[in-house]
């Protein structure tokens, strides 16, 4: 049996003010998509993608009902990344060959971005904006660049080395209400606005996962599981009987995923406070 507990999470630049709950999740298995995958994400409509280990990219609907099948995975070199915050598209990220691409909803290719092209070649991170372009960060001079999808540079930030005592190295990116959130599994997780103003830092280490739920910021490591809320308070949840050697962890509002050899379980979950 597995115990993730959720603690308190401590924001180093303001003071400690945080009111600490905590709650338990009740979770039931509903059912599981059965397989050997490497990678998962789900969309705002409860669609899954998953990627095979043979390297196609399968769309699910909720009901789990096979709708596409994207083939050219293996074309662009190994996957590293999913984003479909957007229902109508879905952005791959192909770290190897430094390239995006853009699927419509029947996972057909729209666009292809060749970030070398842009003279950008040492790329860790990615993310989609909520006007349609996409958030990069950009190893060899330490910024945060946003990508306009014909190519050109819509925002660039000042040199994080000069702003930071520690060499910043994200290795995700998120876009969370009016907050760009850059993971360094290492030094924490740095968050700013859409100006590159840095706002605070969370200071965590060794991080495999995070992402935003409504109104929270949900991260994780191996053992433990936090989630930073916009008002900064903070719930301790405790969660057992999840499948043992996870992969990759999701939550949406409703169901959560978890990832492991034998495939993806779905369990529903309720919250008691």
């Amino acid at each position: 049996m597995i115990r993730f507990i959720i603690c308190m999470l401590f924001c180093i630049m303001g003071s400690i003010d945080a009111v600490s709950k905590e709650s338990l999740l009740n979770i039931q298995f509903i059912k599981q998509i059965k397989g050997e995958f490497d990678l998962f994400e789900v969309d705002e409509s409860g669609s899954i993608y998953l990627l095979t280990s043979g390297g196609q990219l399968k769309k699910f609907n909720a009901n789990l009902d096979s709708l596409s099948v994207f083939n050219e995975v293996r074309r662009y070199g190994k996957l590293h990344a999913i984003y479909t915050q957007h229902t109508l598209r879905t952005y791959l990220y192909f770290k190897n060959f430094n390239v995006v691409l853009i699927l419509d909803r029947l996972m057909q290719i729209v666009q292809r971005i060749d970030l070398r092209k842009l003279s950008l070649f040492q790329v860790n991170a990615v993310c989609p904006s909520y006007d349609n372009q996409l958030w990069i960060f950009d190893e060899q001079n330490s910024r945060i660049k946003k990508i306009r999808l014909d190519g050109s540079i819509a925002f660039e930030s000042t040199d994080l080395r000069l702003v930071f005592a520690e060499k910043v190295s994200p290795v995700k990116m998120i876009e969370h209400q009016g907050h760009l959130y850059l993971l360094d599994a290492e030094q924490g997780i740095y968050v700013f606005d859409y100006y590159g103003g840095f706002k605070e830092k969370i200071d965590v280490s060794n991080i495999k996962e995070f992402q935003s739920l409504g109104n929270d910021i949900l991260f994780n490591d191996a053992q433990e599981i936090w989630t930073k809320r916009t008002e900064k308070n903070s719930i301790h949840w405790r969660l057992d009987g999840l499948p043992s050697e996870m992969q990759q962890t999701f939550f949406s509002p409703t169901f959560f995923y978890a990832l492991n050899k034998s495939g993806l379980s779905i369990y529903a979950y309720q919250l008691n406070k």
